[in-house]
């Protein structure tokens, strides 16, 4: 279409009529009649280029698009540079935040070996206690040592139990404090770990493809569809600008023409809904014109000008379908590469307001890391704390299990030290026995020489003379005495048991000790 079509050859055709010689313009004025252009034919083209104008709502709609995702773009480059910066400064972040559990991790399960290790250390050393408990429960005291009649006692009976089961109870309640100490720090991580997976979450979310990699286009970033858009709209608008120039020429045809104004007026009228005249471009409307009027614009016109009007207008009128189709074409690729440009806006606008929440969630996490932190400081405190006081436990309980083995070993040497009297009171009675076999001896010679001087001398003595003379002999006994009460024995019980049943605990004890 020489007057409508964009392209170079088209625009050096609607240009042709103003630009040829004068001698090619008489020869394509002696080719072409104007006369036989029937004046319906240039009004039906008149019509029809009216109609092509409604197009310009389509022009118009191109334009919006163009503009929309021009703002589209702009809003893109400044929400992407934001969510990259937000990102860049999130990642920082999260990192901090993975260093800070990881701390926290390595503090918990440093606690949790000590404290599988004190608690196996401790069943090691309650296991010796017991043990050793539960053989001075088996050791039952000898009779000999006890009164009679007394019921049998074991050596436990004689120390106090109560400090063992203060001392566990001591035990139990560090390690439940400890217990505790853990649950606590436990939940802490817990809530440290739910804080981290709603900021991955967010962070994920934040993570959508970009607009050069998007789904709908993959091969049309923001930029080349922006571009696409603006020299769409511009040959829209070039479109429109063809089509109006169309409309004039036939305007200026039908004005021309005898007779085609009332034509068009009367034919504008018959289509529309109401019957009301028309007014085509501003140009044909109802008026009172005469034919002289008529006229005298009929000869002002130079009848080649005319021709070559008429002419292009016959010539253009079949393209004008094809040119508003162009235009109906152009508008839905323009549709579908907006739909394109805004798909990808909204998809770096999603990942900015994801990014943005990311970055709440983060301010969040924040506000409540300093308590997250002081609960490992809380942790590693009690934990210390509670181990101090554990290992002095396990020092009095170790010092408890060597006494009761002491005293099981004491019990052994007081059997030995039984013996050990035993020997030395036979050494004494012995002795006794010898020295008192000595002393009969003495005493029976004395007697025996009292008498010999009785006999000899004794007459010739007076009996007062020495008064304890004919008295007897003073006699010896030894008797065992007790040393705190200074009470002669003879009577009582004695301290060291028998000879019998002494070597018979001693032979016993010996043979339980191989």
């Amino acid at each position: 279409m020489a007057a409508m079509s964009p392209s170079p050859a088209s625009s050096q055709e609607s240009r042709s009529y103003h630009d040829q010689s004068p001698g090619h313009d008489a020869d394509a004025s002696a080719e072409f009649d104007a006369d036989d252009v029937p004046v319906e034919v240039l009004v039906k083209h008149l019509l029809a280029a009216k109609q092509s104008l409604s197009s310009m709502s389509l022009v118009l709609r191109a334009h919006d698009l163009a503009m929309h995702a021009r703002r589209m773009h702009e809003e893109s480059v400044v929400l992407s540079a934001q969510t990259a910066f937000l990102r860049h400064g999130i990642s920082k972040q999260v990192r901090v935040l993975r260093q800070v559990r990881r701390g926290m991790t390595r503090a918990y399960d440093s606690g949790a070996r000590e404290f599988n290790h004190l608690i196996r250390t401790l069943d090691a050393a309650d296991i010796r206690l017991e043990k050793t408990i539960g053989m001075l429960r088996g050791q039952i005291v000898d009779a000999i040592f006890r009164p009679p009649g007394e019921d049998a006692k074991c050596l436990m009976d004689f120390v106090d139990e109560k400090s063992v089961d203060t001392m566990r109870n001591a035990l139990k309640d560090s390690i439940r404090e400890l217990q505790a100490a853990q649950t606590s720090f436990d939940h802490d991580l817990l809530r440290f770990d739910t804080d981290l997976r709603a900021l991955n979450k967010t962070i994920s979310a934040a993570a959508s493809p970009s607009p050069s990699t998007s789904s709908s286009s993959p091969h049309q970033p923001m930029p080349h569809l922006l571009a696409l858009l603006t020299n769409h709209s511009h040959d829209m608008g070039q479109h429109l600008a063809s089509l109006t120039r169309h409309f004039d020429m036939c305007v200026t045809a039908v004005r021309s023409t005898e007779g085609g104004a009332a034509l068009a007026r009367r034919k504008a009228a018959e289509v529309t809904e109401g019957g009301d005249p028309v007014s085509i471009s501003g140009v044909i409307a109802e008026q009172d014109d005469s034919d002289s009027h008529m006229a005298a614009a009929l000869d002002s016109m130079d009848p080649r000008e005319r021709a070559e009007i008429v002419q292009v207008v016959v010539q253009d009128s079949p393209e004008v379908d094809e040119v508003v189709a162009e235009i109906q074409g152009v508008l839905q690729r323009m549709e579908a590469d907006f739909g394109a440009l805004k798909e990808q806006a909204d998809h770096i606008r999603a990942a900015y307001v994801a990014t943005v929440a990311a970055f709440h969630v983060l301010e969040e996490i924040g506000q409540r890391l300093q308590s997250y932190v002081d609960a490992e400081v809380e942790f590693g405190q009690r934990w210390e704390n509670e181990k101090d006081l554990i290992f002095v436990k396990l020092q009095e309980m170790d010092d408890l299990q060597l006494f009761y083995e002491g005293y099981a070993s004491a019990y052994d040497s007081l059997l030995l030290e039984v013996e050990r009297r035993r020997s030395v009171q036979e050494k004494i009675a012995s002795a006794w026995r010898k020295a008192k076999e000595t002393v009969d001896k003495l005493v029976e010679g004395d007697r025996k020489e009292r008498n010999h001087f009785r006999q000899e001398i004794g007459e010739f003595l007076p009996t007062d003379l020495w008064i304890g003379m004919n008295g007897p002999m003073k006699k010896w006994e030894v008797i065992s005495v007790d040393e705190e009460e200074g009470d002669v024995e003879s009577s009582r019980e004695p301290s060291t048991p028998t000879l019998q049943k002494v070597k018979a605990v001693v032979e016993a004890r010996k043979e339980r000790m191989r």
